[in-house]
């Protein structure tokens, strides 16, 4: 109980706006133009700040680099973690002094940008992975019994599509960036901040260098990613 309230308050409440004044049946063709040029570098820190040189303007991130995929993330996601690294409630060195300098209109119009933009179908995997891909997508839909691990697809919704504002999108992201937040998380490498992070640690500690193999390669193969977009959460 005490967690759905949670869930339901961060719903309610994104960016310190009612979700009544953000949510709208298509998003604002001018946000999205917006958003774009902050993307292009109109935020508070300028060119240095520009989101394409890391996520690229289509969001397609950067598998080498590890930076995650935005295309097709829920706007409502994207804005609540803009606004937790503008507000000191999630830490990064890179990403935090940038929405720190943003105004809430930009973390906003940029959100919606990125969620606008259509997710990329992955290539199909090579066969000498068949294997990896059946055990990911087994801990996806049903979980570990014999790791004692929960599905992803609990929290992160079938296939990995997503529960906004608080689940993010798995489909179609980098393979190396899953698998680097995944190891990071189990190794006590990254903080876990929030009861959302604290659950992923917990799991991830319990997720051998396959499994975490298995399960960020069978996201970024699937398919479904190009089906739904994150568009129409915010105008």
């Amino acid at each position: 109980m005490r967690a759905a309230f949670g869930i339901a308050v961060a719903i309610a409440v994104v960016g310190g706006v009612a979700a009544e004044e953000l949510l709208g049946a298509r998003p604002d063709p001018q946000r999205i133009a917006s958003g774009r040029a902050v993307a292009a570098g109109s935020g508070g820190q300028g060119q240095q700040g520009a989101c394409f040189s890391c996520h690229g303007f289509d969001g397609a991130g950067q598998q080498a680099a590890l930076f995650p995929a935005l295309a097709g993330q829920s706007a409502e996601y994207l804005l609540l973690q803009l606004d937790r690294y503008a507000s000191g409630a999630r830490r990064n060195e890179v990403m935090s002094p940038i929405a720190a300098a943003m105004t809430p209109e930009q973390r906003r119009d940029v959100s919606i940008y990125y969620a606008t933009q259509p997710v990329r179908v992955p290539e199909p995997q090579p066969l000498g992975d068949v294997m990896l891909l059946q055990r990911g997508g087994m801990l996806s839909a049903s979980g570990g019994a014999d790791i004692g691990v929960q599905a992803c697809q609990n929290c992160h919704g079938p296939a990995g599509i997503g529960i906004a504002p608080i689940y993010p999108r798995l489909a179609g992201q980098p393979a190396g960036y899953l698998a680097a937040r995944l190891t990071a998380w189990r190794d006590g490498e990254a903080p876990a901040e929030g009861a959302s992070h604290q659950a992923m640690a917990q799991i991830a500690k319990r997720l051998s260098d396959d499994d975490i193999k298995a399960v960020s390669l069978y996201f970024a193969s699937v398919r479904q990613a190009a089906a739904s977009t994150g568009t129409g959460v915010l105008r």
